[in-house]
């Protein structure tokens, strides 16, 4: 096989090591969930292959003092496609987020789920914590299709709500988002933003059921959701099945 197969705990850890030790470009396919627990396991070291979740769920209960939390810590030009992250992630700290901390060069992002709660007891600033990425980086360019997030974003403090993102916190480079729904919850105030920051963003046929901070793209009701009729606008009037729910369900 001309990939890395991951079904379970063991042989995401294994992936983060092969990762870790140099492989950065090696392809991986979720073919079960995995649930890593409260055993924090980031895949670091700028990866950048083809990770595929195959519609199965990565999920994760951390509770730490460090910051800089995420399932994937850093990736450069990597592909992150078809995977469901959820669980809760608990921190003193800052820079936290449901999919990926730092993203570097082109990275496409497409048909992911971020149901991950994340909170922050930070005092000493924003919490800048994000629903899939919290940092794009200088020169980097990242592309979120088919995106949604769901989870909770939530700082425990004054300060700490004054800096989060839906979707991305920081952005030096640039990132756009094609037909991409924000249906998480959050307490971001200023410096807060539904999708991204303003500056070198970009987005296409985007929707959000609570604003984070600012408001961006188009707000959409619960019963839009309910009713399918945000699905029928994500889906953008494209062939092949991109959105789908059963109708009466918000999923």
């Amino acid at each position: 096989k001309d990939y890395y197969e991951i079904a379970s705990k063991d042989n995401w850890i294994e992936f983060r090591s092969i990762v870790s030790d140099g492989q950065n470009a090696v392809d991986a396919k979720m073919t079960a969930d995995v649930d890593l627990g409260s055993d924090i396991w980031q895949v670091g070291n700028h990866y950048a292959g083809t990770f595929d979740g195959q519609g199965h769920t990565l999920k994760i209960n951390w509770n730490n003092t460090s910051g800089w939390l995420a399932p994937f810590y850093t990736v450069d030009g990597a592909t992150i496609k078809n995977l469901r992250t959820e669980g809760e992630i608990k921190s003193s700290s800052h820079f936290l987020s449901g999919l990926v901390q730092s993203a570097y060069g082109n990275t496409t992002i497409s048909g992911c789920v971020s149901a991950v709660n994340i909170t922050s007891t930070y005092d000493n600033g924003g919490c800048d914590a994000a629903g899939m990425v919290e940092c794009v980086r200088d020169n980097a360019n990242v592309t979120f299709t088919d995106c949604l997030v769901k989870g909770k974003l939530n700082a425990t403090t004054e300060k700490g709500k004054e800096s989060m993102g839906g979707f991305v916190h920081l952005l030096y480079g640039k990132c756009t988002l094609n037909n991409c729904l924000y249906a998480g919850e959050n307490n971001g105030t200023r410096w807060s933003r539904t999708f991204a920051p303003y500056s070198g963003s970009t987005l296409n046929n985007c929707y959000y059921l609570n604003a984070c901070g600012d408001k961006q793209g188009t707000q959409v009701t619960k019963e839009q959701l309910k009713s399918g009729e945000v699905a029928y606008l994500l889906q953008n009037k494209r062939a092949g099945n991109f959105w789908g729910q059963e109708l009466s369900k918000e999923n």
